[in-house]
C-alpha cells in the first residue's frame, strides 16, 4: 500500500475525531469572544458558558460538528472500499479470463459462481488438441511467421473453446490443453468437449481457406478427449501459481491426441458412456498406450446422427 493511500485512510478513520476538534475549537473561540462582549460574568463563567441558551447552542453546534465528522468517515471508508473491492474484482477478472470465457469469468467475479481453489479430486473431461506436421512447418516458415500462425490458430480455437465453457488449462506449443467439469463444474461435461472439437474441426475449414487465399499451406489438428477422475488445484510456487488438473486421466487423453490422424477426434470408452445420442461414434482398434499394461478401449467421433 503507497503512502497515498496510507494517509487517505488515516484521515477517513479520524473524520469523526476531526469533527469533534472543529467543535471544540469553536467553543474555544465563542469563550474567548464572549469576554470582550459581557461584563457581568466571571472569567470562569464567560468561559463555560453557563448561561442555559448559551450550553444549549454550543451543545448543539457541537453535535452537528460530530454529526458531520461520523458521516465524512462513513462516506469516505464506504469510497475506499468499493475502490479496494473495484481493484479486486478487476485483479480477479483477468486472472480467470485467462482460463474462462469472459461470461464465466463475470460470474466468478460476481459470486453468482464459485470456483473451488483447493486441491481436489472431481471427474472431469480433457482436450487435447495437436497440429499434425508442425515441425516441418516451423522448419521452413520463419520464425516470426510461425509464432503468427500459432497466434492466429489459438485465436480460432480459443473462441470456439470459450463458446463450450471449456477452461483453457496450458499452451504446449502447438498443442492446447482443455478441460470441462474444472474449475467450473458441468453435468454434461463429455458432450461439451466433443461439440467443442466437432466445432474445432469444422472452424479449421476457414481457417485453412483464409491460409490458402495467401498462398499458404493448410494446418490439420489431432484430436484427444479423455473423461475420468483428476486433480485439480493450483499448483506452482509461493511466487507463482496456475490452476492445472494432473492424473492418470489427463495422460491418457494426451496419448489419445497423439494417437490421433489429421483431422481425426479420437475419445475413451469413459467419454463415449457419457454422450447422449445425438453424437455418432465408431469403434477403433484399442489403442496400446505408452505406460499402459493394457490396450485402450477407443472410438472415432463421426458426427452428429
Amino acid at each position: 500500500m503507497n503512502k497515498e493511500k496510507v494517509k487517505n485512510r488515516f484521515l477517513s478513520n479520524q473524520m469523526l475525531f476531526i469533527g469533534m476538534s472543529l467543535a471544540g475549537v469553536y467553543w474555544l473561540l465563542d469563550s474567548f469572544l464572549s469576554l470582550f462582549l459581557s461584563a457581568e460574568e466571571t472569567l470562569l463563567e464567560r468561559m463555560i458558558g453557563l448561561d442555559l441558551n448559551e450550553v444549549w447552542m454550543r451543545i448543539i453546534v457541537l453535535c452537528l460538528f460530530a454529526i458531520f465528522g461520523s458521516h465524512a468517515q462513513y462516506i469516505m471508508n464506504e469510497r475506499r472500499r468499493l475502490a479496494e473491492k473495484a481493484e479486486r474484482d478487476a485483479a480477479t477478472r483477468e486472472r480467470f479470463q485467462r482460463l474462462l470465457s469472459p461470461a464465466l469469468a463475470e460470474r466468478v467475479v460476481s459470486g453468482a459462481l464459485t470456483v473451488e481453489k483447493g486441491g481436489e479430486s472431481v471427474e472431469a473431461t480433457v482436450l487435447f488438441a495437436d497440429i499434425r506436421g508442425f515441425t516441418a512447418i516451423s522448419e521452413n516458415t520463419d520464425a516470426a511467421e510461425v509464432l503468427q500462425l500459432l497466434n492466429e490458430y489459438y485465436e480460432c480455437i480459443v473462441d470456439v473453446v470459450f463458446k463450450h465453457e471449456g477452461t483453457v488449462d496450458k499452451f504446449i506449443g502447438d498443442a492446447i490443453m482443455v478441460i470441462w467439469g474444472a474449475p467450473v463444474r458441468h453435468h454434461d461435461a463429455p458432450y461439451r468437449a466433443v461439440k467443442a472439437a466437432l466445432d474445432i474441426q469444422h472452424a479449421l475449414i476457414g481457417f485453412n481457406h483464409d491460409r490458402m487465399d495467401k498462398g499458404k499451406p493448410p494446418i490439420e489438428v489431432g484430436i484427444g478427449i479423455n473423461t475420468g477422475e483428476l486433480v485439480a488445484g493450483y499448483i506452482g510456487s509461493s511466487r507463482t501459481m496456475s490452476y492445472s488438473v494432473i492424473g492418470d486421466t489427463v495422460n491418457t487423453a494426451s496419448r489419445l491426441c497423439s494417437a490421433a490422424k489429421p483431422g481425426q477426434i479420437i475419445i475413451s470408452e469413459s467419454t463415449s458412456n457419457a454422450l447422449p445420442i445425438q453424437i455418432a461414434v465408431g469403434p477403433l482398434d484399442p489403442l496400446k498406450a505408452k505406460g499402459k499394461y493394457h490396450p485402450i478401449e477407443v472410438f472415432e467421433v463421426v458426427g452428429f446422427r
